[in-house]
């Protein structure tokens, strides 16, 4: 019989298997003995049921917990303890993992996952000779994947096998795996101290990713940093961030480089090694359906290696990806300081905290980010947006005001969403002059971006300014953007004010089918086809209007038009205009 490996297919159909991710099925469950509901405050099906439902929902703490508790009724169901098992693993519980592995491995001997934690339990514990047991136990012993691989090289490490170690880093020993095998040989070079070998690795691994790689362009810089090249090391960190300008990790490490700090932790241990593994699998599952494979290795990751900090970071854009915002945000306020990924887990924790009604949480982090002036512009540029959503309009212009100021100049391309941002709170709070030089000023960053073009454009035809050039500045964007309902409804309203009222009804036709629940569309359209007689569909449109939470500023305009017709709500919403400083 083959023996199964832990490679990211069979890993993934084993959690699917047990509903990892919202793929359980309830088909599969069999009793063995009667509810005993005071072995778990609930009965049997009830326990059940709640995994289940946690499961769907990715809430794995809950549903550990639940199959946990249903276990302890029926003991002899293997669907339960695989499921106990495997959420185990998601949540983190990784005591609770250990303890149910040999369990798992009993009821199914092909088991993929529960060697794994065996293994990983064992080399945590520094018992490497038991750790290279359960490693190898699944695999060809000549033929290892890569996860497999990665363990047993850094098993060996921690065991003082270097030559081992060294044999199954070798590049040209698993094709396909170039790059991380490279990567690996690097780490595991400068942690032995071989300054010659580990250059060549970093080199080998930083030209096969052609600087694209952020995870080796971090380790590379850190490397020469710590080997007194710090001229090399920024090149290296240039070279990536040209591949990704404006990353804000790449950003964040370049800075610490010239502040002297250290760019990124150093492998020291077998165990820390292991985790960079774990890690470096996670971050190179792309797709959907594989998130919660990415999510268990991270969890190998952190158990090895609790401060390693790309595995919380990463951990927590996972959660917020299934929507488990209170440990996305639990997780990115865990980073450390001494991170590069620590200012943009701090932003993304504050985002998330203004999402959810913790608005002065959100506030409290950004303007304590804000007094270090490596981090200064982009947590500014985050107050600004969190004052943005609160519609607090001067504030949000004062913060964009110091992320400009802190950015440049010179500016560059990449800093255009700063001046958009800030055009927008400018427009809003009135301040026409400094809202239009803020998006031309962005436009001269980067020339035809649609958005900007779209707010530019349509605030000119709303005022009645350079209609011409808004026309085909509209247009040129939709060009760019043609299933954008909203931009398509700029290029509408343009040809509206500028009494093209048929080919307005033409265009906006096409917007609403884009964005067929926008209210302003809808109020757009419904103008359209009052200037072109049609206006019992302009009265439908209007009411639909209404019941699609505008502004509130637009609610009393509607109802004039839906009792006067377009001309009643015109006239209102001139008088406001005209009565507003």
């Amino acid at each position: 019989m083959p023996r199964p490996v832990y490679g990211l297919r069979l890993l993934l159909a084993t959690l699917l298997a047990a509903g990892l991710g919202g793929c359980g099925a309830t088909t599969s469950f069999k009793p063995r003995v009667a509810a005993d509901p005071a072995r778990s405050g609930g009965s049997l099906y009830g326990d059940f049921l709640v995994a289940t439902y946690a499961g769907n929902t990715r809430d794995a703490r809950v549903a550990a917990g639940r199959y946990l508790a249903a276990l302890g009724q029926d003991p002899a169901n293997p669907v339960l303890l695989e499921r106990a098992f495997i959420y185990s693993v998601a949540a983190g519980d990784m005591d609770q993992a250990v303890k149910l592995a040999p369990h798992v491995i009993a009821a199914n001997p092909d088991s993929d996952v529960a060697p794994l934690i065996v293994g990983v339990q064992a080399l945590k514990a520094k018992d490497y000779a038991a750790a290279k047991t359960a490693f190898s136990a699944a695999h060809p012993a000549n033929d290892p994947d890569l996860v497999a691989r990665l363990a047993l090289a850094w098993t060996a490490v921690g065991a003082g096998d270097a030559a081992t170690a060294r044999t199954l880093l070798d590049p040209k020993n698993n094709p396909g795996a170039e790059i991380f095998l490279a990567y690996h040989r690097a780490r595991l070079e400068e942690m032995l101290g071989d300054a010659a070998a580990a250059d060549a690795a970093y080199r080998k691994a930083d030209e096969a990713t052609g600087g694209k790689s952020l995870t080796v362009a971090l380790a590379y810089a850190t490397w020469l940093q710590a080997t007194n090249r710090p001229n090399d090391a920024e090149r290296v960190l240039d070279k990536f961030l040209e591949t990704a300008p404006g990353n804000p990790v790449g950003i964040s490490a370049i800075t610490r480089l010239r502040n002297g700090k250290a760019i990124a932790r150093r492998i020291a241990t077998a165990q820390q090694g292991a985790a960079e593994g774990f890690y470096g699998i996670a971050s190179a599952v792309g797709d959907e359906q594989s998130q919660d494979v990415a999510i268990v290795y991270l969890r190998l990751a952190q158990f090895l290696d609790a401060g390693h900090d790309g595995a919380l970071a990463f951990l927590g854009g996972a959660m917020e990806r299934a929507e488990r915002f209170d440990e996305a945000t639990e997780l990115y306020l865990a980073v450390p300081e001494s991170s590069p990924f620590y200012v943009t887990a701090q932003v993304s924790a504050a985002d998330l905290l203004d999402d959810h009604d913790k608005t002065d949480q959100a506030i409290k982090i950004l303007r304590r980010l804000e007094r270090d002036e490596q981090t200064s512009a982009l947590a500014a540029s985050a107050l600004g947006d969190v004052y943005r959503q609160r519609s607090d309009w001067p504030a949000a212009v004062e913060a964009y005001t110091r992320a400009v100021d802190r950015t440049g100049p010179p500016f560059v391309e990449d800093d255009w969403p700063i001046f958009y941002a800030r055009g927008i709170a400018n427009e809003r709070a009135r301040r026409w002059p400094q809202a239009e030089a803020d998006f031309l000023q962005a436009l001269k960053l980067k020339p035809e971006q649609p958005q900007v073009m779209n707010y530019l454009a349509y605030s000119w035809v709303e005022r009645g300014e350079n209609t011409d050039e808004a026309l085909k500045m509209l247009q040129r964007a939709v060009d760019q953007r043609p299933d954008d309902g909203y931009i398509i409804d700029s290029l509408g309203w343009a040809h509206f004010r500028l009494g093209h009222y048929d080919k307005a009804v033409e265009v906006l036709e096409t917007a609403i089918q884009f964005s067929p629940y926008e209210s302003t569309i809808n109020e757009h359209l419904g103008d359209a086809y009052w200037m072109t007689g049609r206006k019992r569909e302009a009265q439908f449109l209007w009411n639909h209007a209404l019941k699609l939470k505008p502004e509130a500023e637009r609610i009393p305009i509607l109802q004039a038009k839906l009792k006067g017709g377009f001309e009643a709500g015109d006239a209102l919403e001139r008088r406001q205009a005209s009565s507003t400083p």
